[in-house]
C-alpha cells in the first residue's frame, strides 16, 4: 500500500474509532510475522541488555511465543510509517517495528495505563495486542 493512502487509510479509522482495523489488517498480520520470524521470536528491548525473551508468561503461569511488535514511531503520531520498516531521522536509518514481550511493550507504553473504577487496579488498553 502507498503510504499516502496508508496514511489517509489509518487516519479516517482513528476518526472513527476503528484503528484496530489496521491490526488485523492482511498487511499487517503478515508484516508483523515476518518480523517476529526475522527476530527469532526475540524481544528486541530485553536482547540489548542481554536477556533472550522468547515467550510471554500469563498470570496462569502459561507460556505463549512472542506475538508483539512495536512501531517505535507511533501509528498514531506517524500513520505513513505503519508498515514500513525503518524510518530515517537526521540522515541516518533506524528500525520503527521490533519485536517486544509483553512487559517491555507495557513499559514503551505508560501513557496507555487506565484505572479500572472496580478494583482501582491498573489494565493496559492498546489495541497493538491484536
Amino acid at each position: 500500500m502507498q503510504k499516502d493512502k496508508l496514511k489517509q487509510w489509518i487516519e479516517e479509522l482513528i476518526a472513527k474509532k476503528e484503528l484496530w482495523r489496521f491490526y488485523k489488517s492482511k498487511e499487517w498480520t503478515e508484516l508483523k510475522e515476518k518480523i517476529l520470524e526475522e527476530n527469532h521470536y526475540e524481544c528486541e528491548i530485553c536482547r540489548s541488555n542481554g536477556i533472550i525473551t522468547r515467550y510471554d508468561i500469563d498470570a496462569e503461569g502459561n507460556k505463549r511465543l512472542l506475538s508483539t511488535v512495536h512501531h517505535v514511531q507511533f501509528v498514531r503520531k506517524h500513520p505513513a510509517l505503519a508498515l514500513s520498516r525503518t524510518y530515517t531521522y537526521k540522515g541516518k536509518e533506524y528500525k520503527n517495528l521490533i519485536p517486544v514481550c509483553k512487559a517491555c511493550h507495557n513499559k514503551l507504553h505508560p501513557e496507555k495505563r487506565k484505572k479500572r473504577a472496580s478494583d482501582n487496579g491498573e489494565r493496559f488498553v492498546n489495541e497493538e495486542r491484536w
